[in-house]
């Protein structure tokens, strides 16, 4: 099912203007000459009710339904062409980055590459964060699909760095220390990569939410995301840094995400008590916040990996109340 451009409203508009010829007709058909209270109460208010909580209601959840029937296929489609793409640089990919690289280097250089691809990793995923807020600002919807067709290149990248991991293991037989780098490693990639997976949430929740006009500002979510861009920032540096105060004081920083989230969250659920007819766009603003919660609580994981690599203690610095 393919709407046209004018939208959803189109169709309402139409489906209004019918109901209300046909509503009119039925009103005659009991009351040949309605009195003006009668007009009132059954042409108008029940009228009324009928059309903006029913019939509109139903013509909102097939047009819900047939767009995400259109993004499902088109992320179908988008995961066909990647995995079209990847085979035939397939046998080339399969090889690791440091295998093919630094074939004859110290584990200590090697070591060094790995951060550096951590820290790649970690500037496609910033930018997935970025620009999957920004598609929500601008209601973007190409910018959307694009964020949503690259989540594959961040699946990608994770299972490179796992291969050059098993590599240096495999080869190396690095000591303690070097080990614990390793395996922080393996933990950070996976914070990594499912950051990625929270950007093509809040990219897809631009699709559903369309060109339909916001009910709000929209800065402080806004300033979430910049929060937790400047965390993952700072813990990544903290990473290559091997700098342990650091990590713990960005830690501390998720109870201000969190202090944004309760905002939101109160702010929006009186939308709804106010405006109850807001209940679906307000849904989806919460789940943007809550990804970018969650985006938060992945950056306190990654500073105590940093922790673990340094000292080898396993500890819980910054646990979020959610």
């Amino acid at each position: 099912m393919k709407l046209p451009r004018m939208g959803v409203n189109f169709y309402k508009v139409i489906v209004g203007v019918g109901f209300s010829l046909l509503w009119a007709r039925a009103m005659y058909l009991f009351w040949p000459q309605p009195s003006y209270i009668t007009f009132v109460w059954f042409y108008l208010i029940i009228g009324s009710i009928l059309l903006k909580w029913v019939i509109f209601e139903i013509i909102d959840r097939i047009n819900l339904r047939a767009r995400l029937r259109i993004v499902r296929r088109e992320l179908d489609e988008s995961n066909i062409r990647v995995r079209e793409a990847g085979k035939e640089q397939h046998q080339e990919d399969d090889q690791p980055v440091i295998t093919k690289k630094m074939r004859e280097v110290s584990c200590e250089e090697k070591l060094k590459q790995l951060k550096q691809e951590v820290l790649s990793f970690g500037n496609m995923v910033e930018m997935a964060i970025e620009r999957s807020v920004e598609s929500v600002r601008k209601r973007d919807i190409n910018l959307a699909r694009q964020i949503i067709e690259h989540d594959d290149e961040l699946d990608q990248k994770r299972a490179t760095i796992e291969r050059d991991c098993m590599q240096i293991i495999a080869t190396d037989c690095p000591e303690d220390t070097d080990l614990r780098t390793i395996v922080a490693v393996l933990g950070i990639i996976t914070e990594l990569e499912r950051m990625g997976d929270y950007a093509e949430g809040i990219a897809n929740i631009t699709l559903m939410i369309g060109d339909e006009p916001h009910l709000k500002p929209l800065a402080d979510i806004f300033q979430m995301a910049n929060r937790g861009i400047d965390m993952l920032r700072g813990g990544l540096e903290a990473f290559t840094a091997g700098d342990v105060d650091k990590a713990k004081r960005i830690c501390q920083q998720d109870d201000e995400v969190d202090a944004l989230y309760d905002r939101i969250f109160r702010e929006l659920i009186l939308f709804v008590i106010k405006r109850p007819e807001t209940i679906t766009q307000v849904t989806w603003l919460i789940w943007i916040a809550h990804n970018l919660e969650r985006f938060a609580d992945r950056v306190t994981n990654i500073c105590e990996r940093v922790v673990f690599s340094v000292t080898g203690k396993i500890v819980d610095i910054g646990v979020s109340k959610y």
